[in-house]
């Protein structure tokens, strides 16, 4: 991999390491014991810019192109621009599950391009209390107060954790051109990945004095992220704080290589990244680890998020595992996917209003379903009616079918509203992965919110009242007529 030269690692003052022999150094690893009193705290400024490409597979599996041969996955340009600032408060145990962090956010925003198309995101500012817990598998990130949506918490994602950044500096004593080899458990936590299966990773002091040690990190890592192989190439420097004992300053040149999945695409990168930290006695808004732990989300809250259809107008909450797969207001496709395995799809339709307090029976639904499955159906196994805790009526149907000789698991459900508004909820999985699936239907149903249709702007009416208000209101009237709402077209 080609590196630019302002990120190249320079072994600068070579007379000044004819006598580093007398500079042996040996600083106290900010995780052990020298730092157990007192739960490091930091400041963090993060800079991460990304070129490359964005490799999607086609959505039918055996798609062949006009002469008949099979096509190949799909590629197309991106690029990303993402700005963090936050303070952090945390602890680092021997496992990732014994660790977990604090931070308060100050910025986070990114703009991705992907092809012509530009998405910017922006955290809300009603979620800058983020916690990062451990679990078996990896970190968890989460708000304190509001679940985030799939694209905020991709937004504090970095390449590099600012936590486990401390791991590069080595317990033994060194010399300028010494090196030692980062073990892979810390890799994993520095870079993200789930596991390594093979590749090192290499830190070399390059020049030190009584107050700042630079450091050089080179190699290449082959693992996994969620069970899709991921190969990243790092080219690194590094400043170390001698007499606090951490990393201070990092910047890193890191090109990777992710295979397509099945919850995400794959992608082929360059990520510059620079991450600036400086040591605080505490967090400017006076909270700690200790002092938000009341708040804290258990494992299972914290792996959930909020999916909006802003054309199909409903939300819910559902596990992070949960991605989504299409969305065309009329009808949206959610995916349930374990291990790089598809468990189970959603299928969300909106139907045609109803009058206001007209409600389909539960007979009346069981023969829809009857109809929909037709001959493949072998037999309805549970039908219900409830109300949920956002005063939906919900009545379940589950059934099964056979399709092309593997037996089918259906969960259909009919929500709706005393205004009328309803849509269909359909789960469908095959029978061996029922208990894979366990109850991942009823998280979505009892958060499931119908948001009411946009009413259409009248824009006399609007061009009338604006002459009245200030320039800044007319400006806002204006952009909101230029794009009026309209309602996507329903299924029957």
């Amino acid at each position: 991999m080609s590196t630019s030269n302002h990120l190249r690692l320079s072994r600068r003052n070579w007379i000044h390491g004819t006598f580093a022999a007398s500079l042996l150094w040996n600083v106290p690893n900010v995780l052990g014991k020298s730092e157990k009193a007192r739960i490091p705290a930091f400041r963090v400024r993060a800079v991460v810019k990304v070129n490359g490409e964005v490799r999607l597979k086609s959505q039918v599996a055996d798609q062949r192109n006009n002469t008949g041969k099979a096509m190949t996955a799909k590629s197309v340009p991106m690029q990303a621009n993402t700005d963090l600032e936050y303070e952090e408060h945390y602890e680092c145990g021997p496992s990732r599950s014994a660790c977990k962090s604090y931070m308060r956010m100050a910025k986070a925003e990114t703009e991705i391009q992907v092809d012509r198309h530009i998405t910017n995101t922006k955290l809300r500012d009603n979620c800058y209390d983020i916690v990062r817990l451990g679990t078996d598998q990896g970190m968890l990130t989460a708000c304190l107060d509001n679940p985030l949506f799939a694209a905020e918490k991709d937004l504090l994602q970095m390449p590099v954790s600012s936590m486990f950044i401390d791991g590069i500096i080595t317990k033994e004593e060194v010399k300028i051109t010494d090196k030692w080899d980062i073990d892979r458990e810390t890799a994993c936590r520095i870079f993200g990945l789930d596991a390594i299966l093979d590749g090192k990773l290499t830190a070399c002091l390059v020049d030190a004095n009584k107050d700042v040690a630079q450091i050089e990190l080179e190699g290449t890592l082959n693992g996994s992220v969620n069970q899709v192989a991921s190969s990243i190439t790092i080219e690194a420097k590094a400043q170390l704080d001698r007499k606090l004992g951490f990393i201070s300053w990092f910047a890193a040149n890191i090109e990777e290589t992710r295979e397509i999945g099945e919850a995400e695409p794959g992608f082929k990168v360059l990520a510059q990244f620079q991450m600036k930290r400086a040591k605080i006695d505490a967090l400017s808004n006076g909270e700690s680890l200790d002092s938000i732990a009341s708040r804290v989300p258990t494992i299972d809250s914290a792996e959930l998020l909020q999916f909006q259809s802003d054309f199909g107008y409903f939300r819910f909450l559902a596990s992070h595992r949960w991605n989504t797969y299409r969305d065309v207001g009329e009808e949206a496709t959610y995916r349930f996917v374990v291990d790089n395995q598809r468990v189970a799809q959603c299928n969300v339709t909106n139907m045609i209003d109803f009058e206001p307090g007209r409600q389909l029976s539960l007979e009346g639904f069981i023969g829809d379903v009857k109809t929909s499955l037709g001959s493949s159906l072998i037999e309805v196994l549970e039908s219900s009616e409830k109300v949920t805790a956002n005063r939906l009526k919900a009545i379940k149907v589950v059934s099964r079918s056979m399709a092309q000789d593997v037996p089918v698991f259906w969960i259909h459900y009919h929500l709706s509203n005393d205004d009328g508004r309803r849509v269909t909820v359909v789960f469908m999985m095959n029978e061996e992965q029922v208990e894979t699936f366990a109850s991942e239907d009823s998280q979505i149903i009892a958060t499931f919110e119908l948001i009411n249709w946009p009413t259409k702007l009248d824009r006399k009416a609007l061009e009338r009242s604006s002459t009245e208000n200030a320039t800044s209101e007319v400006k806002a009237t204006t952009s909101a007529v230029s794009q009026p709402s309209t309602r996507p077209k329903l299924s029957r």
